[in-house]
């Protein structure tokens, strides 16, 4: 039990530092750029994305970056999609493309596959791959670019502001700011050589196209299911830079809308960002468990609402630390309340992400179906 109590507290300590840290890090500035802006080509995989492209498209056309293209993709989609694909480049000729995707090679994954081929097509010196349910505040591009040169980055990718209205969402994903904002130091992982310290996340990734091209682009990555973490690890290993970036109150996301979709989601993620690698994979689970979830299960078996209590001590500090966050990040207050709910969900779903994998059972997305070995 003194162990147990030694562990928890010790990464209490660890994730309010680095809590501070990131808060410090990710600060947005107030960035003056005097050189000459490059081309940036916002690239814009499209599969049955009807609910979400049209405020997709109509942010990107709002942006007021000098010169930038847009280029979208259909990925034989079975919706209105490529309607509104088409509705929107009429309206905009000047500054929107429209492809429809050749048909999906043996041994690539749909989003590599349109994302390589929306490369193919892009002009621009920087390119920004962005998933079609996402919404740009007018100043997202511009402000993505002037951070990446004045951090002298040649990749930079958005923590996004979540959009959560379902029960399942409030609930659940919060747990992806809790991650990134409590659990990994960012300034270090620049510092830090190994490339397995590098993340992205696919929503938002801008790029230059040199480096891109450097590292194979999509073509290296063709048969990866989680494309953003790899993506960011192959310009790690090339000597290149990459930041994540606060996109608090200018780039959101609703990753998803219901709890089948959450499910199906954190199945294809969670363990491919560990790279499938099993033992840190558990031992990281493990840990959650014990510092996070076990001292909720504890203290309703037999509570003591003291501070002589350790359990009530750990429980007081991680809500604590959840208010914070939650005002930070502006999600709902009732993911605090139900933080148990939350590690439980996510810790469940963790487990099915590792099983399915372990026992060759494939994992959905988009209404594909991929296994590892392929």
């Amino acid at each position: 039990m003194l162990l147990e109590h030694i562990l928890v507290y010790s990464v209490l300590i660890y994730t309010s530092f680095v809590f501070v840290v990131n808060i410090i890090y990710l600060r947005r500035k107030k960035l003056k750029f005097k050189g000459e802006f490059e081309k940036i080509s916002i690239l814009v995989p499209v599969r049955n994305e009807e609910r979400d492209l049209e405020m997709c498209l109509e942010s990107l056309v709002k942006q007021d970056y000098p010169v930038y293209e847009i280029i979208v993709l259909d990925d034989n989609s079975q919706d209105r999609s490529p309607e509104i694909m088409k509705e929107f480049q009429k309206k905009f000729p000047d500054k929107i493309k429209i492809a429809t995707s050749k048909p999906l090679p043996p041994g690539w994954t749909g989003k590599n596959w349109a994302c390589y081929q929306l490369a193919k097509m892009a002009e621009g010196d920087w390119l920004l791959f962005a998933d079609a349910d996402t919404v740009h505040a007018p100043g997202c591009v511009r402000n993505a670019y002037m951070e990446a040169i004045a951090r002298r980055d040649d990749m930079v990718s958005y923590i996004p502001d979540l959009i959560t209205i379902s029960w399942a969402e409030k609930i659940i994903l919060p747990v992806i700011y809790f991650a990134f904002y409590l659990l990994f130091p960012l300034p270090l992982f620049n510092k830090i050589k190994d490339a397995r310290a590098a993340f992205a996340i696919g929503t938002f990734i801008l790029i230059r196209r040199d480096i891109y091209e450097k590292i194979g682009g999509h073509s290296a990555l063709k048969h990866e299911i989680v494309e953003d973490v790899n993506l960011a690890r192959r310009v790690k290993e090339a000597g290149g830079r990459f930041d994540l970036l606060d996109g608090i109150g200018i780039f959101y996301t609703r990753f998803y809308h219901n709890l089948k979709e959450i499910w199906e989601g954190f199945t294809k993620n969670a363990f491919g960002a560990f790279g499938y690698n099993l033992v840190p994979y558990l031992l990281f689970l493990f840990m959650a468990y014990v510092v996070f979830l076990a001292p909720f299960i504890k203290f309703s078996v037999n509570p003591d609402f003291t501070f002589k209590n350790p359990l009530f001590v750990q429980i007081f500090w991680i809500l604590i630390l959840r208010t914070l966050l939650a005002f930070k990040t502006r999600h709902s207050l009732w993911s605090i309340i139900l933080h148990p709910f939350m590690i439980a969900f996510s810790l469940l779903f963790a487990v099915n992400s590792v099983y399915r994998i372990i026992m060759g059972f494939p994992i959905t997305w988009k209404g594909r179906a991929y296994k590892l070995k392929d």
